[in-house]
């Protein structure tokens, strides 16, 4: 047994320490009360009219979904036409950070399915046996077919962050100059820092700004396609990330205003 369990150890760590974190993954709650679950994802609140996500630091995040071109059956040319387009998309559209997220999930085949299940109850199925067993022969293929090749759908996402700190405001130079002083720096940025209400404005203007760049220049992309994603879908992005899991919330607008993203508890 014992030969058996370090032959399965994976390369990358000791038969000790994989023991010690496979006990602590089944033994650990996989739910955590809404205070503590804040400390992980940082998040702070949503701004459904916006399309924005606040984090605790200040810092708003938008998200853009990404339907890239089929290239299955693309040649080494076309390969090298479209990564040369993304790298000038980078070069001159992107001029600030950005992150790129894609998800995977299985392909639904009961649903697809179930519309040929549907069929076989139609008159002109039943009254076609060939038809039905056709249909039938083809029900079966494809559900043996995809369990064979673990089909899956891959969404991908561009993350769009805007920090306090790289928002200008129009300041005279010497309390500028001043600001970067130490210690006297701080007093200064407290004191001439504009209203929360304003820098949150301004925030999001420059987040629209941003999120509006990388959806044209994707866009811009031979076959690609993009939009902004919603808050609702946004949020419920970020809480699956965290929770591990597709999560169903039902009304997701009301969701929003009764409970926490990520937690069980408010």
């Amino acid at each position: 047994m014992g030969a058996v369990f370090v032959y399965v150890t994976p390369a990358y760590t000791s038969s000790l320490d994989w023991l010690v974190t496979m006990v602590r993954f089944h033994t650990t709650t996989t739910e955590e009360p809404h205070s503590e679950a804040l400390e992980h994802h940082q998040l702070e609140r949503v701004y459904p009219t916006h399309d924005a996500i606040e984090r605790q630091d200040g810092a708003v995040i938008g998200l853009v979904r990404v339907s890239p071109p089929s290239m299955a059956l693309a040649t080494d040319e076309e390969w090298g036409a479209m990564a040369e387009s993304f790298q000038d998309f980078l070069n001159t559209t992107v001029t600030f950070p950005i992150q790129i997220y894609s998800t995977t999930q299985p392909f639904p085949v009961e649903t697809y399915l179930d519309h040929y299940r549907e069929r076989l109850d139609d008159p002109d199925v039943k009254a076609n046996p060939k038809l039905r067993t056709l249909i039938e022969q083809y029900i079966e293929w494809y559900e043996r077919d995809l369990e064979a090749r673990q089909m899956t759908i891959r969404d991908h996402y561009v993350v769009v962050t805007v920090r306090p700190e790289e928002i200008q405001f129009e300041q005279e130079s010497i309390l500028a100059t001043l600001s970067d002083v130490p210690l006297l720096g701080v007093f200064i940025r407290a004191v001439t820092a504009p209203p929360l209400a304003v820098q949150r404005r301004e925030l999001f203007t420059e987040l629209d700004e941003r999120l509006s760049r990388v959806q044209s220049g994707l866009r811009d992309l031979e076959g690609c396609e993009a939009r902004v994603v919603d808050a609702s879908d946004a949020t419920q992005l970020i809480g699956e990330f965290w929770a591990g899991q597709t999560l169903e919330y039902g009304d997701f607008e009301q969701t929003l205003r009764t409970r926490p993203l990520v937690g069980d508890q408010p």
